[in-house]
């Protein structure tokens, strides 16, 4: 019971992760030390039978967590990026910090080689990249786009889902990257069933998708998967960013605000 409790919990940081613009929900299992079960679990659900009862209870208890913190700490997280803004971010990049070392520790392997090298600084320029396209393009108007059925749109949606789960990658920024957060959007708003239809067939297939690649990288090129990832998440550092404190009682608030984010890290890593 205490297990289930411990896993609900991580999967309502990982909702919660996903309300809170920039914050990737794949980085977040990865600082919570539940990246790898969760990618097999999506990867060999369908194909591994003998497992499959176990990946499903897993996965149930990790959606039901994120669906249950979106429910109802979606209103708290809104007020405190409203009022505290800063603070709230902080705590995440003491949550992130305290991950690196874990993530390090995950591979026995971890030799610092040419190849794995280039895989941590992909990771890293990958995510800057997206950050500095972001500030680029922050402004988001919704205008009315009505959702058009083609190959196109679909493909756009299940791309959308899929890079829902790798870590340092905002699922809202890829749907505004993809040009689909405006019909995500007015679909919500209306509620338009065939476009949220097609969004929630996207975000299982497209989820499916991309954990059953990362899972096949993760078999064949652990050590530069691993790196490519500490890349990822070591990146989501600078994108978060909010700023430097202001005074000496900003400093010391944020000093404790970092640390207790790393703490918590370091204890639900285990």
């Amino acid at each position: 019971m205490k297990n289930q409790i411990k896993l609900m919990f991580k999967g309502g940081l990982i909702g919660i992760a996903n309300i809170i613009p920039g914050v990737s929900g794949g980085t977040m299992a990865v600082v919570l030390g539940i990246y790898e079960p969760l990618i097999e679990a999506i990867g060999e659900i369908v194909t591994h039978r003998e497992r499959r009862k176990e990946y499903l209870k897993f996965l149930v208890q990790v959606g039901a967590g994120a669906v249950l913190a979106i429910l109802i700490f979606s209103w708290i997280m809104d007020y405190l990026l409203t009022h505290y803004p800063d603070y709230t971010y902080l705590f995440f990049i003491g949550l992130i910090a305290g991950s690196i070392p874990s993530i390090y520790r995950s591979h026995p392997d971890m030799r610092l080689t040419l190849v794995s090298g280039f895989s941590f600084l992909l990771g890293v320029c990958i995510i800057i990249g997206f950050s500095l396209y972001s500030a680029t393009h922050s402004s988001v108007n919704v205008p009315e786009t009505v959702f058009q059925f083609s190959t196109g749109a679909v493909l756009l949606l299940l791309v959308s889902g899929g890079s829902m789960i790798v870590p340092g990658i905002s699922g809202s920024f890829m749907l505004v990257l993809l040009g689909q957060y405006e019909v995500v959007i007015r679909a919500v708003k209306h509620l338009e069933l065939i476009p949220l239809a097609i969004l929630g067939i996207g975000i299982l297939v497209g989820v499916w998708s991309f954990a059953r690649m990362i899972e096949m990288l993760l078999k064949t090129y652990p050590r530069e998967t691993f790196y490519f990832i500490l890349g990822l998440v070591v990146a989501s550092l600078y994108a978060i960013f909010p700023g430097y404190p202001a005074g000496w009682m900003d400093w010391g608030i944020s000093l404790v605000v970092v640390a207790l984010g790393a703490w918590m890290s370091l204890r639900l890593s285990d």
